[in-house]
């Protein structure tokens, strides 16, 4: 009986691919400015024209009614690729976004792939104001253990093959790198039938910041020069 349940399961998961393809699934979380950012998604299916597919609708209209819930906007850029645009004004609005969208509370289910695969993720943020600079820590868990990781499958139909295929990368003008370095984006891998930790340390200037800054170094000036011509060298 379990050597039956795992070669229906198979012939399912078979059945997904030959239908949907394989998926590539890129999320990226750019920070332009201290008060606008970007979280964009795009899904690309590898193999399958699902645009042009009458099934699939129903399911790209919920994929629409998340993202319009959250102020993003959804657009197919080819037959095979849907890009969906969230937008941000600050730290805490990408977390409740991020976070409505993969869990909204109104809904009974996750963030679900095409295929009926569910998709967990979460977003926390914690930010500080360091001198006209402000500094966000990012901690991120996307849970892909209900996407069958196909890597030591032995049936020649799914060799080489995956059901999804990611990356999550994160751009501002200053993220520390997996190595420590401070570059302009990081980017992580995502592994199916695993959970995916990601944390990312991220500085973005303020122009309130460093405005207040200027002003103040500028009354420093006029106090010291009035002070100067006064009492001389």
């Amino acid at each position: 009986m379990r050597w039956f349940k795992a070669v229906w399961r198979l012939a399912i998961i078979s059945c997904v691919l030959l239908l949907t393809g394989c998926l590539q699934y890129d999320l990226d979380i750019q920070f332009d400015s201290q008060t606008h950012g970007q979280l964009l998604q795009r899904l690309h299916w590898r193999g399958a024209e699902v645009f042009t597919r009458a099934e699939w609708s129903e399911g790209f209209q919920v994929l629409r009614d998340r993202t319009a819930a959250v102020g993003g906007t959804t657009r197919f850029l080819d037959e095979q690729t849907v890009e969906i645009a969230i937008p941000f004004n600050n730290g805490a609005e990408l977390e409740t976004k991020f976070n409505e969208f993969f869990a909204p509370q109104a809904a009974a289910t996750p963030f679900t792939l095409l295929g009926g695969e569910p998709v967990a993720a979460q977003l926390s943020l914690h930010q500080g104001n360091w001198f006209g600079v402000i500094f966000n820590h990012i901690n991120m868990q996307f849970d892909l253990t209900a996407v069958p990781d196909l890597t030591n499958t032995g049936l020649p139909l799914l060799q080489g093959q995956q059901l999804l295929t990611g990356r999550v990368q994160v751009a501002a003008p200053w993220v520390r790198s997996l190595t420590g370095e401070l570059m302009p984006s990081a980017q992580w891998t995502l592994v199916p039938g695993e959970v995916t930790e990601i944390e990312a340390d991220i500085w973005v200037p303020s122009p309130i910041g460093i405005g207040a800054a200027a002003i103040a170094l500028l009354v420093l000036v006029g106090y010291a020069l009035k002070y100067w011509f006064r009492w001389g060298p």
